[in-house]
Parts: C-alpha cells; structure tokens; sequence
C-alpha cells in the first residue's frame, strides 16, 4: 500500500513538472513572437518612411516613376552632350567637360562662361557642355547627377545656359561629403523660377525633373566624358582634342580665347 501511494505520488510530481514546463515554453514562444511582431512593425515604418520625400519636399527623382527616356533637343548629333551655342560652318567645336559640384568648374564658368558663349554666337566656334557625375561619389551624395538631370531637363524648355550658370550660382561654399548638394526644391522650383521658367514650361520641366526623363542622357554623356579621356574638370577639348589648360599662360578671358584659336590652326 505505502508503495502504490508512493508511486502514485511520484506520478503526480512528474505531472505537475511536465505542466510547469510547458507553461513556461508557451510563454517564452509568446515573448519571442510578439518581438518579432515588434521588430517587422519597425521595419515596415522605417521603409514607409525612407520612401517619403525629405524636407517637406513633394516632388524630385525618385518620388515619381520613371517617365520615358527623351534627349534634349540642344544635343550633339552623337547625343553624348548638350550644344550650348552654334558656330559658323566649318568651325571647330570647342568642348567643356564640367561637373556641378566642381567648385573649379564654377570659377571657369563664371570666368570665361560668357566669352566662349559670345565667340560661339559670333560663328567663332561652336560650343558643347559634356556634365559629368564623379562628385557624387567624392561627396556621397547624388547632388552632381540631380543638377544634370535639371539642366537638361532645362534644355527641353529651351533655357539651359541660363539655368545652368544659376545652379553654379548656388554651388556650397565648400565641399561637405555626405551633404545634401543642391535640394529638390531648388532644382526644380527655386532656379526655374529665377531664370523665367513658368506655365506650361514649368509644368514640362518638372515632368521631366520628377520622373528622370532624360536619365539615360544624362549617363550617356558621363560615359562619354570617360570615354574622352578626362579624368578631371573643368577640361577643355577642341574637335576632340583635350587642351592642356596648364600651359595658359594668358589667364584672362582674351588670353583663354587666344590659346584656343591656337590649338585650332584658326
């Protein structure tokens, strides 16, 4: 009799722990499984919120889809750069190679900008911009290839020169890597605005601006840059030959002209 109570006793223990035991696995499943509730809640938020536009911007690249692919109506016949002013027939074409984010590029715009413009308009000599992006990857920002974007965006409403020479206008004072460059808002609202872009011109250019639409253009002509042999801006070519701009010695506007005329046999 004592040994059946004593078994029986020893059942029950067994029992009582078998029951603890799956209690406690139940709750431990229960806790893990609300943290990994938790933890897929935070990552749908954070990518919600990693696709809404920053700054209280409501339009850029990459809150639109991508529209289809154009070329601006200023470019090259091999629809590797944009034409900035024809030449007379027959007369070289004088090349820049530039990148928004370039703070030399900015000090050679605003210094010969207007000389090789006025030459090109006087049949002197056609002049193309090649823009390319490498300060993207120097400054960890996608600032270069967003101002290409909007220049030649630019160019589809006929106002290029003009909107390019205002994003140099608004170049930072200095190089930030990791900085935001140029914003959306400046891009496509602040500059259009500032250089007569409006209406229906507006509302085509931030079409384009929005949805990417010159995007492959716009690699095309990096790739071609490349392609050139630059390895840095502002560079100079004239009919495909790169210029060593080292040996200017004359650094006035008057200088800069002389030196390219004497690089065409002009």
């Amino acid at each position: 009799m004592a040994s059946n109570a004593t078994n029986r006793r020893d059942q029950l223990r067994r029992q009582q722990e078998a029951a603890a035991r799956q209690s406690r696995t139940t709750r431990i499943i229960g806790v893990a499984a609300g943290v990994l509730a938790l933890v897929l809640i935070g990552v749908l938020v954070y990518a919600f919120v990693s696709q809404q536009p920053k700054g209280g911007e409501t339009g850029g690249p990459g809150t639109t889809p991508l529209a289809a692919q154009i070329v601006p109506p200023n470019a090259n016949a091999d629809k590797d750069g944009l034409i900035v002013a024809q030449g007379a027939a027959g007369t070289p074409t004088v090349t820049m190679y530039l990148d928004y984010q370039c703070p030399n590029c900015r000090t050679f715009e605003l210094g010969y900008g207007q000389m090789l413009d006025d030459e090109a308009k006087a049949g002197t000599w056609t002049l193309e911009n090649k823009t390319m992006v490498f300060m993207d990857n120097n400054l960890q920002n996608t600032a270069s290839t967003r101002a290409a974007l909007a220049a030649s965006c630019a160019a589809t409403v006929d106002h290029y020169k003009e909107y390019s020479l205002e994003v140099y206008n608004n170049q930072a004072l200095q190089e930030v890597r990791g900085s935001d460059g140029y914003s959306d808002q400046l891009l496509r609202e602040t500059i259009p605005a500032k250089v007569g872009i409006a209406g229906d011109q507006l509302s085509t250019f931030q079409a384009c601006y929005d949805g990417r639409a010159t995007q492959d253009f716009v690699a095309a002509v990096d790739k071609a840059a490349y392609a050139d042999g630059v390895t840095g801006t502002p560079s100079m070519a004239v009919n495909g030959k790169l210029l060593n701009l080292s040996l200017l010695k004359d650094t006035s506007p008057a200088g800069l002209k002389a030196f390219i005329l004497a690089n065409t046999g002009a």
